[in-house]
């Protein structure tokens, strides 16, 4: 809850947004309160917010804070960046990298890009000038400048300069431009009101919009997958938090409220019925249980007990291996033993088929296949071998009667359609099984 507090006070001290998400804010939308017994929460933000954020929590609140972000590829949908609190410890001894903190922590993750609004862009579109402008406004803010300073001001002026020099160039060549030049030509050849210039500018129209497609995907959406800012959201239909989809309508309802007498950014009933479905009200959030192999500790840093007890916890993952070093052995052993006892039991088949044959088997070996009532019994007397047969082939184990039974048996089974369990059959005899 203290991380929490600060989070919202950095955030709405500077202008930056994030809301809560997952089961937390659930809990906190229909309670107003989050489990004392989680020690993790998730929230959304702007990439460019959360640049921002890590900067002042690296600037202002290092003795006690930290920032890590959980991996390298930011095209993972998993990545997020962990916002955690240093004096305190948690971390499960079966999985404890050293390199990394282990404290109570906030997950943040990127909002990231899904399907782009076209009409939208194409009704606002942002001249070069104003996106370079932009650009070099995030900066300022990413980096913590004073927008009245020297540099700054001058710097927007080159940069106006610079694009009112590139606009003459531009209009320069503006003739050359690939579709009037095809437009030209076509007009040239076939016509102004040509049937067949018509048709080749909208098949243009069509190749040019699906490359406009392709180079959105590969330049925006695999280069910079993160939706900037929160006014970005009006340009896409559609937003992933994680890897789930949402409409960012649905996040135009976000808003403080009140959480354990802490003020939060919580979205509105829609975001919750489009994650949760319509009982979102009826829901219970359930938290599951620390590992009994879990260290947990909210008034020691993890780099003091990671210190003092190295030689605990050394002697303390080297009986976990011991342990699953003997489990892995006594599954095995169990394993073998399963295998010993279905060979015992596929046996005690055999031997009773063996006998069944050595009385029934004159009867049965006369029995004409070809006459559909002696084939019917034939196919009724053998079906409880067959069964059998058929069920420990799907184990990969098989057993004969004799030869002469089991040629019988196999005619039986071409006859009703099974030629692949017969395959198989043929197959497994070729393997032997010894008990020891």
């Amino acid at each position: 809850m203290e991380l929490l507090n600060e989070m919202d006070t950095i955030c709405s001290n500077n202008g930056l947004h994030y809301f809560l998400i997952g089961a937390n804010a659930l809990s906190a939308y229909n309670e107003q309160t989050i489990d004392n017994g989680s020690r993790m929460v998730a929230v959304a933000m702007p990439s460019e917010d959360l640049e921002i954020f890590c900067k002042i929590v690296k600037k202002e609140y290092d003795k006690d804070r930290y920032v890590y972000k959980n991996i390298n590829d930011k095209t993972d949908s998993s990545y997020f960046v962990a916002y955690g609190d240093k004096n305190s410890t948690f971390f499960v001894l079966s999985n404890l990298d050293p390199l990394k903190p282990h404290g109570i922590i906030i997950r943040i993750y990127p909002i990231r890009k899904s399907s782009i609004n076209w009409e939208n862009d194409e009704e606002q579109p942002i001249s070069f000038y104003e996106s370079i402008k932009n650009s070099f406004r995030s900066f300022i803010r990413k980096n913590l400048l004073y927008r009245d300073a020297f540099y700054v001001r001058y710097g927007l002026k080159v940069i106006k300069y610079a694009h009112n020099y590139l606009a003459k160039i531009k209009n320069h060549f503006a003739k050359r431009y690939p579709k009037a030049i095809i437009k030209e030509r076509l007009y040239d050849i076939f016509g102004r009101d040509s049937y067949f210039t018509n048709a080749l500018l909208l098949l243009y129209n069509y190749i040019y919009s699906g490359l406009n497609y392709t180079y959105f995907y590969f330049k925006n959406l695999r280069k910079h997958p993160f939706i900037e800012t929160w006014d970005d959201l009006k340009y896409y239909d559609n937003a992933k938090i994680i890897n789930r989809d949402l409409n960012t309508e649905l996040l135009d309802t976000v808003d403080k409220m009140d959480v354990d007498g802490i003020d939060l950014n919580i979205p509105g009933n829609e975001f919750y019925e489009n994650i949760f479905g319509k009982n979102y009200k009826k829901k219970k959030v359930s938290f599951k249980p620390l590992k009994p192999t879990a260290v947990l500790d909210t008034g020691t840093s993890y780099q003091k007990i990671l210190k003092e007890r190295k030689e605990n916890i050394n002697e303390i993952k080297a009986i976990q291996r011991e342990i699953r070093k003997t489990r892995y052995e006594v599954l095995e052993e169990t394993t073998a033993v399963n295998k010993i006892f279905k060979i015992v039991k596929m046996t005690d088949y055999q031997i009773k088929y063996q006998n069944f044959f050595e009385r029934r088997g004159k009867y049965l070996f006369s029995l004409d296949m070809d006459d559909e009532d002696d084939f019917h019994e034939l196919y009724h007397r053998l079906l409880p071998i067959i069964n059998t047969l058929k069920r420990y082939s799907e184990e990969n184990m098989t057993f004969s009667i004799d030869e002469e039974a089991d040629s019988l048996i196999q005619n039986v089974l071409i006859k009703i359609g099974e030629e692949d369990l017969v395959f198989k059959l043929k197959e497994l005899s070729k393997r032997k099984y010894f008990i020891e």
